[in-house]
């Protein structure tokens, strides 16, 4: 019997992802996308049309046969809270995006904090949240805070190293390029590596931790203060990025960069087909705010469907 059950919920699974990916489907159209038969589709249909997950959307155009009912997801069935906090000077801004099943931003809030600690977070997440959230993601500046919150709430919390969430929110925008790689340059330089759609996270968790690298001790990686200093630092960075891992593109997080200068450098280390595309940015928040929900979702399809 439940095997029978975790069949069922695979098979509604297959068509929730199905209907979210083709934004509606008929049942012709999920029989194709899903491999699963028109009964089977008729069953599982009705259920979930009843507990409001599903809902119709009208019959589509006829192309000379009778019109066929359209089928998509409650959109609002499902939602996810992403909460990002960084430091930047001597405050902590605190942003929370909420998202419904299709990947649309729902509500967006934004707070300056000069310290985050349990009770600001606890009542930054009770503010925006609803009863239809069933995931909270969190990226949180190092904190250990995030350990109790797991005790507080009933949702499923995930909690995100946030150049990873980055790079593949970077991946995602930036779908052209199998590889790419995103370095955080303003501070102590960080990466996010996703080859082929996988984020690279190595064997305990420390890949793109450039403070184990021997470049950190070379005299222009130190020298911050001017442009050119920071140009310097960027080129050494580069330099061990692109011959390492040789990636497609590298979305750069920077201040104030002579990018003539970097790219002209870099010229003289590779050719031109080594290159890779590089992305200057100014923060990073759309990147990790994207792959905190891309998880999140991920996390909740896996859940359903056990």
């Amino acid at each position: 019997m439940n095997e029978i059950r975790g069949v069922r919920k695979k098979n509604v699974v297959k068509i929730i992802q199905s209907l979210v990916k083709q934004g509606g489907c008929t049942k012709n159209e999920l029989v194709f996308y899903t491999g699963l038969s028109l009964s089977t589709i008729d069953s599982l249909l009705e259920e979930m049309l009843k507990s409001n997950l599903v809902i119709k959307e009208g019959y589509r155009e006829s192309t000379g046969g009778r019109p066929s009912m359209g089928y998509q997801v409650n959109g609002e069935f499902s939602q996810t809270l992403c909460i990002y906090a960084y430091k930047h000077d001597k405050t902590i801004t605190v942003i929370g995006r909420l998202y419904n099943l299709y990947s649309e931003k729902m509500k967006e809030r934004r707070k300056d904090v000069s310290k985050l600690d349990y009770e600001v977070l606890c009542s930054f997440i009770d503010e925006m949240l609803n009863a239809q959230v069933h995931t909270i993601c969190l990226s949180l500046p190092d904190s250990d805070i995030d350990i109790n919150i797991k005790n507080r709430y009933k949702q499923r919390i995930l909690i995100e190293n946030n150049v990873y969430m980055g790079a593949i929110g970077a991946y995602i925008k930036h779908m052209q390029y199998d590889s790419i790689v995103l370095l955080d340059s303003k501070g102590d330089s960080r990466l996010g590596i996703v080859i082929n759609g996988h984020l690279v996270e190595g064997k305990s968790s420390i890949a793109g931790q450039t403070c184990f690298l021997h470049v950190i001790n070379h005299e222009d990686y130190k020298n911050r203060r001017s442009m050119k200093g920071r140009s310097k630092r960027l080129v050494l960075e580069l330099q061990n990025i692109i011959g390492m891992l040789n990636p497609e593109a590298i979305v750069i997080c920077a201040q104030s960069i002579d990018e003539h200068y970097v790219e002209e450098e870099l010229l003289k280390i590779f050719k031109m087909s080594d290159m890779p595309h590089l992305i200057y940015i100014d923060n990073y928040i759309d990147e990790v705010m994207l792959g905190m929900e891309s998880i999140s979702k991920d996390s909740l399809f896996d859940k359903m469907s056990r």
